[in-house]
């Protein structure tokens, strides 16, 4: 007998419940991320703060290995096209060595993932040396002081998008986003993100930065 699975008749199950951290706010982030970088096609991806949206963004890179000719694709950008990204993950492990967190050290071994041990301040020049700059930044770490001197050292060696998370409370602006405001220059696209449904952690700052 043939059983009938109906996709729609309720919610999916959460995905990649081994990573979630109840709190967090990430739940409906994580999939929104893995889908801007299938859209965007980022070559180096910088997430500062490891956790549910680790396996999302590092999925959106392997998805990424296919390309759909549907007839619609750019012949100009596949010439002399080599595919070969770079997730690096900074985390000063706060919460615990990540290694020991469930299903993290699939996600380390990756090809596509370097990981950075420690606080995100003081490593700009290495990455940059290292990397290039990134043209993709999911930046989910601390409060008002830690947003400030994030933009203060890596704005310069962001090319492309960046993504803040939590920067309205009770749906409205809070230190965070003021802190983004304070620290971009060139004026910048910008578009808030906010989920009508929750107090905190529930929203998304996206910023892109002017080519020169």
């Amino acid at each position: 007998m043939k059983r009938n699975m109906n996709p729609f008749k309720g919610p999916k199950p959460l995905e990649y419940p081994e990573y979630f951290r109840p709190g967090m706010g990430t739940e409906l982030v994580a999939p929104f991320l893995r889908s801007m970088v299938q859209i965007l096609r980022p070559n180096r991806i910088l997430e500062v703060g490891a956790g549910y949206t680790t396996p999302f963004l590092l999925e959106g890179l392997v998805n990424n290995e296919r390309v759909l000719d549907d007839g619609n694709l750019n012949d100009k950008y596949f010439m002399d096209y080599k595919y070969d990204p770079k997730l690096v993950v900074i985390d000063d492990m706060s919460l615990g060595d990540l290694s020991e967190k469930p299903g993290m050290q699939v996600i380390l071994d990756s090809q596509y993932v370097n990981f950075v041990a420690g606080i995100f301040q003081g490593q700009s020049k290495n990455l940059l040396e290292s990397y290039g700059r990134f043209d993709f930044v999911w930046f989910d770490c601390g409060g008002i002081n830690e947003y400030k001197s994030f933009l203060e050292e890596y704005w310069e060696i962001c090319s492309g998008y960046l993504f803040f998370h939590f920067t309205y409370s009770n749906g409205k602006p809070n230190a965070n986003l003021q802190a983004i405001l304070s620290g971009i220059t060139n004026e910048p696209f910008m578009i808030d993100l906010v989920e009508p449904h929750k107090n905190r952690q529930g929203s998304i700052t996206v910023v892109k930065k002017q080519t020169p």
